[in-house]
């Protein structure tokens, strides 16, 4: 096994190298004072996440309010810090503790409540990679982050989501096959850096405008997700991937 870092800010490092992926990433640094001012700054929203963790743990939305002052939402709660010295202690300590910073997508909304993608990649050995399913996952009321189990969200199928979301009158074949373009594209990309891997769950998102993103790429995702889409063959299908097994 290779000793490469497996963080969130190592897999976006070798995605960026790809100039297709790079319209399909946020802007993500790691993150310092100097950092979250520059991309506060740029686009008036930013998320805070730990490099190393998963499932939504320590995420956090900054958002500048115009006058100076910040709010952050951190799960369900909300806080506000008047102006820049007074978020400052706050931002070196999250500096201190392995975080990132990436600029905020205006994910996509359904019922208002935002969603994003679960993809799931998948390889036998030596063979190509393949799309084995997607899902989207909601929010729950209140919630910035989509994790179900945090949020009290729910999983619904891709189509069902983007026919309640502001991209209902766009052409839903078309986004769902740029979808799985750019996953395939992310798993060619990542693929060779970790050469172990055989499935990957990517998390991705749709803006308002159906422009397709990258949020980030795990090597053990929950397959039981899946479990949660009326239809089941999709999370048998991908665990048979994951057991190894050749489909018949």
């Amino acid at each position: 096994m290779s000793s490469l870092s497996t963080s969130k800010w190592s897999k976006h490092k070798i995605l960026r190298r790809s100039k297709r992926l790079q319209a399909h990433l946020p802007e993500t640094e790691w993150l310092s004072e100097n950092s979250f001012m520059r991309l506060i700054t740029k686009y008036g929203q930013v998320i805070i996440k730990p490099t190393g963790s998963y499932g939504g743990n320590g995420v956090i939305q900054v958002k500048s309010s115009g006058n100076s002052s910040y709010e952050v939402q951190d799960g369900s709660k909300t806080r506000t810090y008047t102006d820049h010295s007074a978020i400052t202690p706050f931002i070196k300590k999250k500096a201190n503790n392995n975080n990132i910073v990436q600029q905020r997508i205006p994910l996509a909304t359904k019922q208002g409540r935002p969603f994003d993608l679960r993809v799931m990649v998948q390889r036998h050995t030596k063979s190509e990679w393949q799309v084995t399913g997607m899902l989207a996952k909601v929010a729950g009321k209140g919630y910035i982050i989509t994790n179900i189990r945090r949020s009290g969200g729910r999983v619904v199928t891709v189509e069902k989501a983007i026919q309640g979301s502001e991209l209902q009158d766009m052409q839903t074949s078309a986004l769902l096959a740029e979808l799985r373009s750019v996953a395939l594209q992310t798993a060619n990309q990542i693929g060779p850096s970790y050469r172990w891997v055989k499935t990957m769950g990517i998390d991705m998102a749709f803006d308002k405008q159906g422009h397709v993103w990258i949020i980030e790429v795990n090597f053990a995702p929950m397959l039981e997700l899946f479990l949660k889409l009326p239809n089941k063959s999709t999370f048998h299908k991908i665990k048979s991937f994951h057991a190894g097994r050749k489909q018949t």
